[in-house]
């Protein structure tokens, strides 16, 4: 398990130079990328102009999102097919292998089973082009009330539902995205993380929520750093650190926790809170690797 960096979650902007040499900084050992706005640079320049900058850092890729769209009428699937395996081929040469999608809790246009069967049959057709790069998909959950209400048919918000979709796809390089957040909210345990094979979990997302504010009435903006007292995030690392699970581990907090803060600030802030769990694990604190890449910005 190594240290990972959302640029995302953390609420940071700024060249991709700036973000990395931030990540190594302050002792990130990996960081995720935005794959589809490589794959357009890789396009209009060079795969080795987009990716120049992440090869002299040495950072390992944590997750990206699944890079197209995959639920349009069957042409516009194929075309999204053609651009995943160029996509794929950026993927490659970074050496990232953990790709990820949120199943939408819920859906205008099917019924359940109409729709659990529709995304069985696209995803594994995903999955088998990722399959050629050696590359995991890994599905993750959407669990609140506020993001399924107005919509017509509800759809998998629960960590049962999605385990699943997980083994109804006929692909061996699909997995979960576990979200502690919305794990637990989700009707998960820490009975149902230990039955996970790490092989099959393809990154690891960390983030609280209050204990005595209602699920109710949460939407994004509820996600806090560990310690609020809704998930017990120590013992999830704790417990991936013996399943020696070998992924990305992010803090995913919602970027209003950094508030007022700068962004040497926010990521020295999320660097202490991982440090701390990691010490809580047992496993020694990393050295700070020399940041490199800021030389290279133009």
């Amino acid at each position: 398990m190594f240290k990972n960096m959302s640029p995302r979650a953390l609420g940071l902007t700024g060249r991709q130079s700036e973000l990395i040499e931030l990540a190594l900084t302050y002792g990130f050992r990996g960081m995720d990328v935005d794959m589809a706005d490589l794959a357009k640079r890789a396009r209009n320049t060079s795969l080795a102009h987009a990716i120049r900058y992440l090869e002299s850092a040495k950072l390992r890729i944590g997750n990206y999102d699944l890079p197209i769209d995959w639920q349009g009428d069957d042409t516009a699937f194929r075309s999204q097919l053609t651009l995943l395996e160029e996509a794929c081929q950026v993927a490659a040469a970074l050496d990232a292998r953990r790709c990820v999608w949120i199943v939408e809790p819920a859906s205008d246009e099917r019924p359940f089973q109409e729709n659990f069967e529709f995304h069985r049959q696209r995803l594994a057709q995903v999955a088998d082009v990722l399959a050629k790069f050696d590359i995991q998909l890994g599905l993750g959950l959407r669990s609140l009330k506020s993001q399924r209400e107005g919509r017509t048919y509800q759809f998998i918000c629960e960590v049962d539902a999605l385990l699943t979709l997980v083994k109804s796809i006929p692909a061996g390089n699909v997995g979960v995205l576990v979200d502690t957040f919305h794990w637990f909210l989700g009707g998960g345990s820490m009975s149902d993380l230990s039955d996970l094979d790490p092989e099959k979990v393809v990154g690891l997302r960390l983030a609280d929520y209050a204990r005595d504010e209602d699920p109710n009435e949460f939407d994004e903006s509820a996600r806090r750093l560990p310690g609020a007292g809704g998930v017990d995030c120590q013992a999830v690392v704790n417990l991936f650190v013996q399943k020696k699970y070998d992924g990305p581990a992010t803090l995913y907090v919602h970027p209003s926790r950094f508030r007022g803060m700068t962004r040497d600030g926010i990521v020295q802030k999320a660097a202490e809170v991982m440090d701390e769990l990691w010490r809580g694990a047992g496993l020694s604190k990393p050295k700070p690797v020399a940041a490199t890449a800021g030389e290279a910005a133009t």
